[in-house]
């Protein structure tokens, strides 16, 4: 089988578009060689045929390397399990760290943890050294379809005093060698198109790092305040459990009680000196837990001193977009998969179809009996025929890794947006929590104050009066429990939303809002 009819029977095979064009030029090529193969008897008629041939061979490299072949893209996804809300293709994408979701939690100290957490965490600064190879790798991706030039030379010893012409064969050499494989079908941009998505994965990857790192930084910050107020709250329990002891023990003296009661009141003042030493290292924990998100060894003395519980309740959440889901780093990656995985549908399927190289040679060589220059080169042509189905096994190979990508974003959309609803009524029930333990607090600090004001005047016994105290101790603990639970919850959603809570973001509104304004 000769050259053209391998031509013909590939291009009746598998030509479709692009490719017929690339067969049709090949057709052409061929005439071209014959031609040149025949005027080759006049040796200054060929060397002229020679250069005119190479101008041929430029110009047909240029016009192959503008055919493309594209693999599978993101809009060919069909979303129909997706949320109603959510389109990939013609939304426009959230502005990625628009909002710094931790200051609605309006705690100075938190803001600085925060900052100094994205600064020197180690998890964050290995997901910046894969960003930076991933970017250095991109850099030179479709280098290998640009023309390249290298220096060689050999030597080699003979028995033979044969003075060789051939410039490749020659016993000492020294040449400067030039080669490029013409990209066909866009293999140079799908090769680049991967590795900037490689980069963009990777730029995600540090998105979530950063997301994570802050969440659990803000999430033990929270806690560590709730403990110091717990402690308070046990110092003030503690005073109280001890004033029953004093009472429950008089009481069993003057016969107005069991000892039982007295035994069981002072086992309850013990308890709160072991519940102390629990909450002690509890807040050595937390201070520990910030320490090693920030990069250090050793933690802020600063955070022993006892603040303000941070307050969500001033946060303005009323609904998640589900727009607002595509800024979450896992969903942005999860696209960028797509598409990258999509190129490399197409650089398989570029595989299934002839390569063409040109490649040229100037050389120094000795001995000879003429001129010790050469220069030789031209084009060569790699046309796959019979390979058992290889190349069409690894076309199909990727076109399912394609598909396993797609499965895996429709699941990351699906997983983000049921994080969020949980997170959402998570956060509603907490609030609601937080209003009745501040209720109850308060109700219980006016009976505390009743009692006391009663007992000063002689009304009441010196029991009732550390009932309430007892009383206003427990809802106060209650209330500690119900914030930090808030705000963990406002947290938990804010790290659900990819970095916001807010429906109000810019550019993003629900459909309620849209349908309003549109009616307006």
């Amino acid at each position: 089988m000769n050259a053209t009819a391998c031509i013909r029977f590939v291009a009746s095979a598998t030509g479709t578009g692009d490719q017929r064009l690339f067969f049709w030029v090949m057709r052409f090529m061929w005439s071209k060689m014959n031609r040149v193969r025949r005027d080759s008897v006049d040796r200054s008629r060929s060397n002229c045929n020679v250069v005119l041939n190479r101008h041929r061979w430029m110009l047909i490299a240029l016009l192959l390397s503008s055919c493309h072949q594209g693999g599978p893209t993101f809009s060919d996804i069909a979303p129909v399990e997706l949320p109603p809300q959510f389109s990939p293709v013609r939304a426009p994408r959230p502005h990625q760290g628009s909002e710094a979701w931790w200051l609605a939690l309006n705690d100075s100290q938190l803001n600085s943890i925060v900052a100094r957490v994205e600064q020197g965490n180690l998890t964050v600064a290995q997901a910046r050294e894969r960003l930076a190879a991933a970017a250095a790798i991109s850099h030179s991706a479709s280098s290998g379809f640009l023309p390249n030039v290298g220096l060689s030379g050999s030597a080699t010893g003979s028995s033979s005093r044969t003075k060789v012409e051939d410039i490749s064969r020659r016993p000492a050499q020294l040449n400067l060698e030039t080669g490029w494989e013409i990209a066909l079908f866009g293999q140079d941009k799908l090769a680049q198109q991967s590795a900037n998505l490689d980069r963009y994965m990777a730029a995600e990857d540090v998105n979530a790092a950063k997301l994570s790192v802050a969440a659990e930084a803000a999430t033990s910050y929270v806690r560590l305040r709730a403990l110091q107020h717990q402690r308070q709250n046990v110092d003030l329990l503690s005073s109280a459990k001890a004033k029953a002891r004093d009472v429950a023990t008089l009481r069993s003296k003057s016969g107005l009680a069991t000892r039982f009661e007295a035994q069981a009141a002072s086992e309850d003042s013990a308890a709160m000196a072991q519940q102390k030493r629990l909450l002690e290292n509890a807040i050595a924990d937390e201070i520990q837990c910030i320490a090693v998100l920030q990069g250090v060894k050793e933690g802020d003395a600063t955070l022993s001193a006892m603040r303000p519980q941070p307050v969500a309740s001033n946060a303005r959440v009323t609904a998640v977009p589900a727009d607002v889901l595509r800024q979450r780093p896992d969903i942005r990656r999860a696209e960028f998969a797509v598409l990258k995985t999509g190129a490399e549908v197409g650089i398989a399927t570029s595989d299934l179809y002839p390569k063409l190289h040109l490649s040229g040679m100037i050389g120094i060589g000795s001995p000879v009996s003429g001129s010790i220059f050469g220069i030789m080169g031209g084009p060569s042509l790699q046309m796959p025929i019979f390979d058992y189905g290889k190349r069409l096994d690894v076309v199909e190979a990727k076109k399912a890794q394609w598909r396993e990508v797609v499965a895996a974003y429709r699941q990351a959309v699906l997983v983000a947006h049921g994080e969020a609803s949980s997170a959402l009524r998570a956060l509603l029930a907490a609030r609601l929590e937080t209003a009745r333990a501040k209720s109850a607090y308060a109700t219980a600090q006016k009976g505390s104050a009743q009692a006391k004001l009663l007992s000063r005047e002689g009304l009441s016994d010196a029991s009732a009066l550390v009932v309430r105290q007892i009383e206003a101790a427990e809802t106060r603990r209650q209330l500690t429990e119900a914030m930090k639970d808030e705000a963990e919850a406002l947290i938990a959603l804010a790290k659900a939303a990819g970095g916001s809570f807010s429906a109000e973001a810019p550019g993003i509104a629900t459909s309620s809002e849209k349908r309003r304004k549109s009616g307006s």
